[in-house]
């Protein structure tokens, strides 16, 4: 019973999460310290307690963990907790989720982070644009592109080349603006003695802010609209925009993946949900629950980390995109529900709009988690529940006589 289920872990986690890396060569690496001293065009994931890079990564960086210092060129980074000193060029865009990230040199692409520490230092260039949420955000150098931030506390003292908008508790300002600036602050809003705006200046905090000397065209505008508790949709502007239709784009892409690929699959999947829900619901809610424990329990042997770090891999892509899988599977049960003929299209473009109910759904806070638990659970479980298994299976008594009158007749021939 233990070993189908452990193998439909595995072929569940390569489908959701791991197919896409298949695609492309690799480097896996764990341990408590990894030195990277020789140049790879490879992508590299490490799981460490110390990383050190000193040769060029022509391939993407993912790091979860530990102390990371990358002293040469890299592509693409993707960092998950830890602290990471970045003192090489940055080819592509940086993701960090959580941890304590300082960027000493020229940044090509984006920045986007969630939670932790961002400093970016004196000689520091971002090429692209920022987006910054929770955390602190500390920014000594210059950001060429738009900065859009809602961070605990947020300092600037360089250059932005395009608009500002930022919402913090404690707000600082002492360098330039080039554009636009909206800016609100829940404690304190402090302009300083070097603070320059080149556009329009909206604020809004709940104590008085004086301008002082710093260069603004025309008169600074205090704006009820920024104040918290009022945020509207249309804060972030068309840089919001923007992003719902990357993110929107994304989902699609991934729906087409999934539909393409293994469309018998999620017919099956589709069936099952629609058949057997509650039973789907209880696989589902062990796959969600005791991958990590298994996961963590390979960690603690040692000898399984690679295993381990390629399943974590896997379950975390698979999180990622756990609402285009279940936007996808709940596509197919509407087509079990209403009796209809479904082709690619059709379940793509239905599960493109279950999957924006589903997020709006997921939106509601208490009930709408919880209701979005349960259907990613229901998804899983299907998914896990339809999977075939291809053995060899003994022959039947009929079929063993067969053989055992042929195998006759070779030897009286014989």
């Amino acid at each position: 019973m233990l070993q189908p289920l452990l193998r439909r872990y595995l072929v569940l986690l390569l489908i959701l999460g791991g197919s896409p890396v298949c695609a492309w060569s690799m480097i896996v690496e764990s341990g408590n310290t990894v030195v990277i001293d020789s140049a790879t065009s490879e992508d590299i994931y490490l799981v460490a307690g110390t990383v050190i890079i000193n040769a060029p990564v022509h391939g993407d960086l993912v790091v979860a963990g530990g102390k990371i210092y990358v002293n040469d060129s890299v592509n693409n980074i993707l960092l998950i907790g830890g602290t990471v000193e970045i003192n090489g060029y940055v080819a592509g865009k940086i993701r960090c989720l959580g941890g304590t990230l300082h960027i000493a040199r020229l940044v090509q692409g984006d920045l986007v982070a969630a939670g932790g520490d961002i400093t970016l230092q004196k000689n520091a260039v971002i090429a692209g644009d920022v987006l910054a949420a929770g955390g602190n955000l500390y920014i000594y150098g210059n950001i060429e592109g738009n900065v859009r931030a809602a961070a605990g506390k947020f300092q600037l003292y360089g250059d932005i080349g395009r608009d500002l908008t930022v919402r913090s508790g404690d707000l600082e300002l002492y360098g330039r603006v080039l554009g636009k600036a909206a800016l609100a602050a829940s404690d304190k809003l402090s302009i300083g003695q070097g603070a320059s705006f080149q556009g329009t200046v909206r604020y809004w905090s709940p104590n008085t802010v004086s301008f002082g000397h710093a260069s603004v065209p025309g008169t600074p505008l205090y704006d009820e609209s920024l104040a918290f508790g009022q945020t509207h949709w249309y804060f972030l502007g068309a840089a919001g925009w923007l992003a719902i239709l990357w993110y929107l784009a994304s989902a699609l892409l991934v729906i087409a993946l999934l539909q393409y690929f293994f469309p018998s699959l999620f017919h099956r999947a589709g069936q099952r949900a629609y058949d057997k829900m509650l039973s789907s619901l209880g696989v589902g809610a062990l796959y969600v629950v005791s991958t990590p424990l298994a996961i963590a329990l390979l960690f603690l042997t040692l000898v399984a980390i690679p295993v381990a770090v390629a399943l974590l891999m896997g379950y975390v892509l698979s999180l990622v995109i756990c609402g285009s899988v279940a936007s996808l599977v709940a596509s197919h049960w509407f087509v079990h529900v209403l009796g209809i003929e479904g082709n690619n299209r059709k379940h793509i473009l239905g599960a493109l709009g279950l999957f924006i109910l589903f997020r709006l759904i997921a939106s509601v806070p208490f009930f709408g988690w919880i209701l979005a638990i349960v259907m990613v659970c229901i998804a899983f479980g299907a998914l896990l529940s339809v999977i075939r298994w291809k053995g060899v299976k003994a022959p039947s008594s009929s079929q063993r006589h067969a053989i055992i009158e042929s195998q006759s007749a070779s030897v009286q021939k014989a």
